[in-house]
């Protein structure tokens, strides 16, 4: 039978073991654990060194809070303090959603409109990145505008009445040339800017589609090779065939133009893409321009209206020269392409989806008053096709 021998501890040990159990923050079983004794024995050197060094009347001594309680209070106000603002500032970020990324003027404005005994004017500046003292100088300059804003507040308004009364077609090339001739002494760039800051932008166009026409057909060559300045009337015209979408189906429209002057000499409407198109806008540009046939040149895509017999037939009994693009290269008929993108971009697409017979008679506006008459073409020096003609 085997006996373990029982182990024997000095008072020096007992007393460092002790000590540590009554400073460390582990429990009596971990600090034993560590030392290789039994929590038990460890309880038992515990007691007996505190009825040796301590009196009875005297508790023994426990490791409190590092900190008082005055100053947990202060450290939960100041908490709380920041959990409030933290708050404030979310609800704040959500109001401006739309005008955090915008100019500081804009920003301003939205503390003009939005700022409480809540929302005050420092907590609202600096969640929006804006300095309460640029915030008073444009309040200030509100109600007391200078020379320089008054001027611009004119221009920016006189700018928007004639984008409005030109159903906002118009971009700030063509506004600019629209204020010097109302008088105002402005700059391109800065009617841009002032347009921009009002939330002004034109009508956007959208790609043009290609269809490839069928094979087997005579193709002209192209003689117009892209020159398309031309300084006379009369000497070339560009035609093509688009297609606009009604409530009652497509509405095909087939144009004539003229380089010299920019203008539409011809067009022709009809629900059905046929070659009797192209010929009823030839006829119409024919009795208005009354050209000389062996002077003209005549310029379209590889189209299959276009390469029809009828057609070919009516340009070679008047004498005039056809040209036809490349296959598959729209910008050798930039300028009717061109035409058909301001058409839809600044006038039908805005419409929405109408009948033909309104769609038609809005196309024909167009092309018989707005174009020619009101606007103004940046290839004619700022000029509608009219008054380049006339001058």
């Amino acid at each position: 039978m085997k006996f373990r021998a029982r182990r024997s501890f000095s008072d020096d040990f007992k007393g460092e073991a002790v000590e540590l159990s009554l400073s460390s923050p582990q429990t009596l079983a971990e600090v034993a654990g560590k030392l290789g004794v039994h929590p038990n024995v460890l309880s038992r050197w515990r007691s007996e060194w505190i009825m040796a060094h301590q009196r009875s009347d005297q508790p023994a001594p426990q490791p409190g809070p590092e900190k008082s309680v005055r100053e947990l209070e202060r450290e939960n106000a100041r908490l709380k303090k920041q959990l409030a603002r933290a708050k404030l500032e979310n609800d704040i970020l959500k109001k401006a959603e739309g005008v955090r990324c915008q100019a500081p003027e804009m920003r301003f404005a939205f503390i003009d409109g939005h700022h409480d005994a809540a929302w005050p004017v420092a907590l609202m500046c600096s969640v929006l990145d804006v300095s309460r003292a640029g915030y008073y100088r444009w309040r200030q300059r509100q109600h007391r505008p200078s020379p320089r804003q008054r001027h611009h507040q004119a221009l920016s308004s006189f700018l928007l009445e004639a984008a409005e009364q030109q159903e906002s077609v118009p971009g700030y090339r063509k506004l600019w040339l629209d204020a010097q001739d109302a008088g105002f002494a402005c700059g391109k760039n800065q009617v841009q800017r002032l347009l921009r800051e009002a939330g002004y932008r034109s009508c956007v166009a959208m790609k043009p589609g290609h269809r490839r026409p069928d094979p087997g057909l005579p193709v002209p060559p192209n003689l117009l090779n892209r020159d398309f300045e031309v300084s006379e009337a009369n000497r070339v015209w560009v035609s093509d065939i688009t297609q606009i979408r009604c409530r009652e189906g497509w509405l095909y429209m087939a144009v004539v133009l003229d380089l010299g002057t920019r203008d539409v000499v011809g067009r022709a409407l009809g629900p059905v893409n046929h070659s009797n198109l192209v010929l009823e806008a030839l006829e119409q540009a024919w009795r208005r321009q009354c050209p000389k046939g062996e002077e003209l040149l005549f310029h379209s895509d590889q189209g299959s209206q276009y390469r029809s017999e009828a057609v070919v037939g009516w340009l070679n009994a008047r004498g005039v020269t056809i040209s036809m693009s490349r296959p598959g290269n729209c910008w050798d008929n930039a300028c009717a392409e061109s035409f058909f993108a301001l058409l839809k971009k600044e006038w039908t697409r805005r419409l929405g989806l109408i009948g033909r017979d309104e769609m038609a008679s809005e196309i024909r506006y167009y092309t018989d008053q707005f174009y020619p008459k009101m606007r103004r073409h940046m290839a004619l020096g700022g000029l509608t096709p009219h008054a380049y003609a006339a001058a």
